[in-house]
């Protein structure tokens, strides 16, 4: 069984360290490569480009990039998001405020292997309108819903959380936005305030309360996707006053313990 990831705000393997530029990695693995980079104001940074076989996501955690997408620029302030799906060309450089931002390669196996970075074909690639971005506080709470990865962004009141559970088909990993809380991953507990992230590995059997008297709000990623489908259908039970049965939950990969 793989084991569970649990760091603290700033922690991570070290992949750059210059005076312009940090970056740290979260999680490297075939489904995730999850990076937290740090860049000094008004940088060029990486080209239009494109990846065939994986999707390039980007969170602004505090300043700006100037993302382009397919032609087009973007600026992407704190609190945005965006994707590239594969065959879509883009690249980014750092806004005036310099930038810290995660960046996810989902696969990110292929990425790992500086195998999928291309130039941008003849025919341009994707139109800009294939791409996925959204501003703080638009999107609420799916910011990504793709057979990589689904990503929402959720807050949980005081004494809030989920019930343990885990997931056999994939990972399931959160990155602290504001707050303060305990996750239960496997035989630990991780206290975690903003800056950490954690990630349950498929079989790991994981769940989380927010142990502050403030909200608490995060990234939650899901890698490969689908949460985001089943997050919709069982909305769309409970709305109609279905509670679904154990099947739908392990026909979506959810797989409460008792």
């Amino acid at each position: 069984m793989d084991e569970p990831v649990a760091l603290a705000p700033g922690e991570g393997g070290l992949s750059v360290e210059t005076e312009l530029r940090t970056s740290r990695i979260k999680a490297a693995r075939d489904e995730l490569l999850l990076s937290e980079s740090t860049y000094t104001p008004d940088q060029r940074v990486a080209p239009p480009h494109i990846h065939r076989e994986h999707a390039d996501a980007f969170y602004v955690l505090e300043g700006s990039l100037l993302f382009h997408l397919a032609g087009e620029q973007r600026v992407l302030p704190a609190g945005a998001f965006a994707l590239a799906p594969p065959g879509l060309v883009h690249g980014f450089d750092v806004g005036p405020e310099g930038v810290r931002h995660l960046n996810m390669h989902t696969p990110g196996g292929a990425y790992a292997a500086s195998e999928d970075t291309f130039e941008p074909p003849e025919d341009g690639g994707l139109p800009a309108t294939e791409a996925t971005v959204w501003m703080a506080g638009e999107g609420h709470p799916v910011k990504a819903d793709r057979p990589e990865l689904s990503l929402l962004e959720i807050t949980f009141d005081p004494g809030s959380g989920v019930d343990p559970h885990f997931h056999k088909g994939h990972s399931d990993s959160f990155y602290v936005l504001a707050g303060e809380l305990d996750f239960h991953v496997a035989d630990e507990v991780f206290h975690a305030i903003e800056g950490a992230y954690v990630l349950a590995p498929p079989g790991v059997v994981h769940y989380f309360r927010n142990v502050s008297d403030a909200p608490a709000k995060m990234l939650n990623f899901h890698t490969p996707g689908g949460f985001a489908q089943y997050r919709r259908e069982l909305g769309e039970l409970r709305a109609q006053g279905i509670e679904p049965d154990r099947a739908f939950y392990e026909r979506h990969d959810v797989f409460d313990v008792e």
